[in-house]
C-alpha cells in the first residue's frame, strides 16, 4: 500500500512540474520571450476626445470667424457628462454626447460623410451631440444656424496634415439625430486651430 501511494505523490509532482513548464509562468532567471511583432493598433492621424487636452481655439475658417469668433471647450464636470461651447461672439452651447462615428461615415440622406460636411480627415472619428441650449447673448440675432436653434453638433479634433490641431465643427437644426436617414439640416461649419 505504502508503495502505491509513493506512487501516486511522484506522478501528481511530474504532472504539476509539466503543467507548470506548460504555462505561461516562468521560472528564475528565464528571458522574457522576444515580440517580434510590429505595433499595429497606432492611429494614421493623431486625435483626441474634443475638450479632454485642448480647450482654447482661434477661429480660422471665414464662417467661423464672422459668426462665432473664437472658442473655449469644457468639460461640465467629468467625462461623459455635458460639454459647453462658449463662442467670443456671444453663443454658448451646452450639448450631452451620444456617438462616436467614423468620419467617413454618412452624415445623412443626402450621401456627405462627416469628413465633407466638416471639411476634415476621413481617418478621424466624428463626436457627436445633442444641444440641450443654445444661449445667444443680449442683441444678438442668430446661432450657429442663423435664425433656427442648433439640434444636433459633429465635431472633430485632430492633427491637420500641416502639423496643427484643428477642430472642426458642424451644426444642425433639424430634429433627426445625425447619422440618419432622414434629413438631419446641416446648415453651418466651423473650423478652429489651437492657440
Amino acid at each position: 500500500m505504502r508503495g502505491v501511494v509513493v506512487a501516486a505523490l511522484a506522478a501528481v509532482f511530474a504532472l504539476s512540474a509539466c503543467q507548470r513548464q506548460s504555462s505561461d509562468e516562468k521560472l528564475p532567471g528565464e528571458r522574457p520571450a522576444t515580440v517580434v511583432e510590429a505595433e499595429t493598433r497606432v492611429d494614421a492621424v493623431p486625435q483626441e476626445e474634443p475638450a479632454v487636452a485642448r480647450s482654447q481655439w482661434r477661429a480660422v475658417s471665414e464662417q467661423a470667424r464672422t459668426v462665432t469668433g473664437n472658442l473655449r471647450v469644457s468639460l461640465e464636470g467629468r467625462r461623459g457628462g455635458p460639454v459647453v461651447f462658449a463662442f467670443a461672439n456671444g453663443i454658448t452651447v451646452r450639448a450631452q454626447p451620444y456617438n462616436v462615428v467614423p468620419a467617413d461615415q454618412r452624415a445623412a440622406s443626402g450621401g456627405q460623410s462627416f469628413a465633407a460636411i466638416l471639411a476634415g480627415d476621413p481617418r478621424v472619428d466624428a463626436h457627436l451631440y445633442r444641444v440641450q441650449t443654445e444661449n445667444l447673448i443680449p442683441g444678438r440675432t442668430g446661432g450657429l444656424c442663423g435664425e433656427r436653434e442648433a439640434r444636433h453638433l459633429a465635431v472633430s479634433e485632430f492633427v491637420d496634415s500641416s502639423g496643427r490641431w484643428v477642430f472642426k465643427l458642424a451644426a444642425f437644426a433639424g430634429e433627426a439625430q445625425p447619422p440618419t436617414s432622414a434629413d438631419p439640416e446641416f446648415c453651418a461649419a466651423f473650423a478652429f486651430t489651437a492657440q
